[in-house]
């Protein structure tokens, strides 16, 4: 597989759809149920890793891939 570099790389986020790839959170801790979040676009198309990602404000169930 190649591993392709997104060109918003590391952009502030609310949902994927402001993405090329995932929006991921990328903050330290686990925010309160139901707070309104923000993430980072994804770096690349690498989907290894474990990660959350945040859909349309919101924290989602974290995935871990090998």
């Amino acid at each position: 597989m190649c591993v392709i570099p997104y060109a918003d790389a590391g952009k502030a986020c609310r949902d994927g759809d402001d993405c090329q790839g995932s929006c991921r959170y990328t903050a330290d801790g686990q925010p309160p149920a139901d707070a309104p979040v923000t993430g980072t676009c994804q770096v690349s198309n690498d989907p290894c890793g474990c990660f959350a990602t945040v859909e349309d404000g919101k924290l989602q169930a974290a995935l871990c891939v090998d």
